[in-house]
């Protein structure tokens, strides 16, 4: 009786799922290259426009680019997925995210109810310095730079609350769906692997359905990201937008401090306990 080993039985999108694709080193290269332009160029020219000075028509210029930034990585992700199936393991769990950044990913990118909690923050702040604190006159650009941020959300417009909660809702609906979507899709692709044990018909057709419908959830999931981002910012005047879109940057740089790194890994939970919580016990790709 020949013997198989259970990667035999699986689809090529499946087993490349052990190491990157092609593709998927090129996105790494993209996404290195996409950090190091928000880090290096686009976060510190935003942060200028606001701290100095800047004609509005300036200020919306970095607006656009800095948004333009955000949307244009996930065309690039939804593109990386759509080349080939055999790249959606790896984009579901990225391994150029590190260990402080993956408990903050759904789907493979930055769950989507931390877009709307980061709006809530700036508002929570705005609405709790007093007046007098807002008035005296700022002595350094550090100061300038927290009392524009903090007089810029002072008494939110009806139309923005409104708009806040209509995305809230939105998300409430569409997210459980994906986790929903994803685990039906995940269900039935390990149910065609174990006919397949017993069955003659060919894997790779026999799931293609499956793999098709995760990574359709992906795109979905993508799009609502992208949609919630700009909706946040068109919604929110010049300067709000601004900032948001700063605090979104500085959020993703914050991830990659090594300091802030390091003093995770020294009070992360154990490897054998995670390994009963998640299954898995084992390092990822980058060790973290």
């Amino acid at each position: 009786m020949p013997h198989f080993s259970f990667s035999d039985l699986l689809p090529t999108s499946t087993a490349a799922a052990k190491k990157p694709t092609p593709a998927t080193v090129l996105f790494q290269d993209y996404y290195n290259e996409w950090f190091k332009t928000l880090k290096t160029t686009l976060l510190p020219l935003i942060h200028r426009s606001l701290t100095d000075p800047s004609p509005p028509a300036l200020l919306s210029s970095h607006v656009h680019l800095l948004l333009h930034h955000f949307l244009s990585y996930y065309d690039a992700l939804d593109l990386a997925a759509t080349v080939s199936a055999d790249n959606l393991p790896h984009l579901l769990h990225p391994p150029w995210r590190n260990s402080l950044e993956r408990p903050f990913l759904f789907l493979g990118d930055l769950h989507p109810y931390l877009l709307t909690n980061l709006l809530r923050k700036f508002l929570r702040e705005g609405g709790s310095e007093s007046e007098s604190d807002t008035e005296r006159e700022p002595q350094t650009d550090s100061e300038a730079a927290w009392q524009l941020g903090i007089t810029a959300w002072k008494d939110p417009s009806d139309e923005l609350m409104v708009k806040i909660e209509q995305i809230e809702r939105g998300l409430r609906l569409i997210v459980p769906s994906f986790s929903e979507r994803m685990k039906k899709a995940q269900a039935g692709f390990m149910k065609k692997v174990g006919e397949q044990w017993i069955g003659t018909a060919t894997v790779a057709e026999a799931m293609k359905i499956e793999m098709d419908e995760m990574v359709s959830v992906f795109l979905d999931a993508n799009r609502a990201r992208r949609s919630v981002i700009s909706e946040i910012v068109g919604t929110l005047n010049l300067y709000q937008g601004a900032l948001f879109l700063e605090g979104l940057a500085q959020f993703l740089v914050g991830f990659k401090d090594p300091g802030l790194v390091r003093k995770f890994k020294r009070h992360r939970i154990p490897s054998t306990v995670a390994g009963i919580s998640g299954g898995a016990g084992g390092k990822s790709a980058d060790g973290n």
